[in-house]
Parts: structure tokens; C-alpha cells; sequence
């Protein structure tokens, strides 16, 4: 790229990063209210009161409008990022101090359309084909399943309200546990290491209790490997959005004698069981596969009927963290409805979490094209 003759304030760092045909302009700790980089001017206010500089980072709602780019604000590196560069740029950047907890963009979303619906006892639940409910986390889509009740002591004394969310991609089929004699539940699962041990640490296969826990198959008599390298999709949890996780216990399900209920009933025994110690990741909850289906209150094992009113399906066959009898897994089929599993089976796995109650919403509108981008 030839370099061109351009004014630039000194203490300004730019980062050009181009891809074919995408150019990406990243912007950070400038001390100009305005300053100029090939036509690009960008104004900043805080408070709707002129700035020389960006805010030092804090608990903002930042918003960002640009004429002949697309301009978003990046909390977790405190950057401004311009993408799909058509011509001369100028954007007004405008920070706001206290900012909206992504709990009351949910609790406000409404109860028809593309909003949520309250349930009293269980929290407040996204349904529907596809709602907005879009999360900008860990550098990828993520979904928001809801603000829901879970166990914050041991025994399940008391519960409080926390937003849940989930990948929004599965990170690959994965057995539910290695080698199983008989069946499991969550506690004793070989995907419950795998997700807290090292999807949660970013680390891959090559480490030797990750490859123990990584099959696509395994009974006694056959196995296959599966691929687990989370080097690059997993979690770190000291940094930035591992800080947002909040260690829960997870309740585990209760395992019936062989009926279906609906996603209330099931609820109920899965609030009855929890793990004996905290963890930050799980799968969904058959119930929560339950509450995401529009319009439906009928057993989860009969909602084939319902598949294009639920944003929860989308990958045919998928675990949930809930078991059903003889302990074994609940997990969804291609027909879109539950069905009891054997552990040894693999099945789409996507990881979901809890996040801490002062996550806030530093901007989107949480559709798909515009994500609720967060900080905390």
C-alpha cells in the first residue's frame, strides 16, 4: 500500500488492518476533538457536552453514527472500529454515563413479536422464531435465552435473576461421557469437564486431560475421536468477557420415570437437583428449550409441530444439561422435539452461561444485523 501524505495528532495510535476488500480503521485514545485521517472526521461528546478525547475507559453507552462507513464501538479494547469504508467518513461519537443493565433491556422488551414473555416464577424467556435477543460475546454471536432464576447456594436455598445466554453456533458433536458403562448425569459427565476444564481455559486436544474427554462416539466396543481445539473459540476466563461469567450451581435435572411433562413441570425438577459445587459453563435446560416455543405449553416431547417458533432450534440433534430416566440426557432431535440418549452418543454441544448482574449494554439494539454490544 503506498503510503500517503497524511495528518496524523502524535499521540493518536491507528491500526489499518485491509482484507481484500474490507477495511478496518481502529481508533483509540485520541486527544483532538476532531482530527483528520485521509477525509475522516470524527466528533466526540460526552454527556452531550463537546470532547477533546475519548473517555477514559468506565460504564458508558456509546453511540456511534457515520456517514459512508459502519462505525461500532469496541468496550473490550476501548477502540472505535470503522468497517465497510465507502468514501469520506465523518461519524459522531457520543458517550452517555450510566448506562442500561442488559437485565431491564430484557425486562422491557415487551410480550408479543420480537420481545419476551415474563413468567412470574421463571424468569423472563425469549420465544418465537427470531427474536432479538443477539449478543455481541467473546468476539462471536451468542443468543440470550433470558433473565432467569438460578442457584446461587449450595442446596438451592434461594435463587436469584441473571441473564443466560448461549453460543450461538455449537462447538462441534461431542460425547455426553466417555466410556459410560451406565448412563450420567451433568455432575458426572464427561462434557461438564470438557466445557469448565478446557473450552474454559482455551486450550485444545493436544493437552492430555482435553484429549480424554474429546470423542464423538465412545461405548465399549467403538469410539471415535472428535476435534477440540479452543484455542481461538474458547473462553479465557480472566480476561475481559471471563470476567462477566458468574460461577452458579447448575441445576442437574430429575430424572422421571419415563414421562414427558411440559417445560413448567420440568422446570420444577430440574430446580430440584443441583451440582455440589460451582461452575461458570453449561448446555441449556430442557426446560429452556421448553420456554423458547411460541404459543406452546404442551410435553417437550411433542413440539415437532412447533419448530419454526423456536429460535432454540438449529442444530437437529443437541444436548441438553437435564436428564430424564435412568438418568439418561434429554437432547433435541431433527424432528424438533426431546428424546431421551445414551451418554456414549455425540451430539451438538453449545456452551451456555450466566452473566453477572452489572453487565450493562454499551450499544445495539440486539437484532441479528445490530447485537447488544456489552461491558461491565
Amino acid at each position: 500500500m503506498k503510503k500517503k501524505n497524511n495528518k496524523i495528532i502524535v499521540s493518536l495510535i491507528l491500526i489499518i488492518v485491509l482484507f481484500s476488500t474490507l477495511l478496518i480503521i481502529l481508533f483509540k485514545n485520541n486527544k483532538t476533538k476532531t482530527f483528520n485521517y485521509e477525509g475522516t472526521t470524527i466528533a466526540l461528546t460526552i454527556d452531550g457536552v463537546s470532547s477533546s478525547s475519548f473517555p477514559s475507559s468506565g460504564a458508558y453507552t456509546v453511540n456511534v453514527t457515520c456517514d459512508n462507513a459502519k462505525g461500532k464501538w469496541n468496550p473490550s479494547n476501548w477502540e472505535l472500529e470503522l468497517t465497510n469504508i465507502t468514501g469520506k467518513v465523518k461519524c459522531d461519537v457520543a458517550f452517555t454515563t450510566s448506562p442500561a443493565l442488559l437485565s431491564s433491556k430484557i425486562t422491557t422488551a415487551g410480550t408479543s413479536g420480537n420481545g419476551t414473555i415474563k413468567n412470574s416464577t421463571h424468569g423472563y424467556r425469549y420465544q418465537g422464531n427470531n427474536p432479538d435477543n443477539y449478543v455481541w460475546f467473546n468476539n462471536e454471536m451468542w443468543r440470550i435465552i433470558g433473565y432467569v432464576p438460578v442457584c446461587m447456594t449450595s442446596g438451592c436455598s434461594s435463587t436469584v435473576n441473571r441473564v443466560k445466554i448461549i453460543r450461538k453456533e455449537s462447538i462441534g458433536g461431542l460425547v455426553y461421557k466417555v466410556n459410560a458403562t451406565s448412563d450420567s448425569t451433568w455432575t458426572d459427565s464427561t462434557i461438564q469437564k470438557l466445557l469448565n476444564t478446557c473450552y474454559l481455559g482455551k486450550k485444545s486436544d493436544t493437552d492430555s486431560t482435553c484429549a480424554s474427554y474429546c470423542y464423538s462416539y465412545y461405548s465399549s466396543s467403538q469410539k471415535a475421536v472428535a476435534k477440540c481445539d479452543y484455542t481461538n473459540i474458547g473462553i479465557n476466563a480472566s480476561d475481559y468477557y471471563g470476567n462477566m461469567i458468574e460461577s452458579v450451581y447448575w441445576n442437574v435435572g430429575e430424572p422421571s420415570s419415563g414421562t414427558y411433562v411440559n417445560a413448567d413441570s420440568q422446570y420444577t425438577k430440574e430446580i430440584a437437583r443441583y451440582t455440589s459445587s460451582t461452575s461458570k459453563i453449561g448446555l441449556m435446560y430442557a426446560s429452556d428449550w421448553g420456554y423458547a416455543i411460541e404459543g406452546f405449553t404442551g410435553k417437550l416431547d411433542s413440539t415437532s409441530s412447533y419448530m419454526n417458533k423456536n429460535w432454540l432450534f438449529t442444530n437437529g440433534y443437541e444436548w441438553t444439561m437435564s436428564a430424564f430416566y435412568s438418568s439418561k440426557p434429554h437432547n433435541v432431535i431433527s424432528g424438533g422435539y426431546l428424546l431421551s440418549s445414551d451418554s456414549y452418543n455425540g451430539y451438538a454441544a453449545r456452551p451456555a452461561l450466566y452473566l453477572k448482574s452489572n453487565v450493562y449494554v454499551v450499544s445495539g439494539s440486539g437484532s441479528e444485523a445490530d447485537p447488544y454490544i456489552i461491558g461491565m
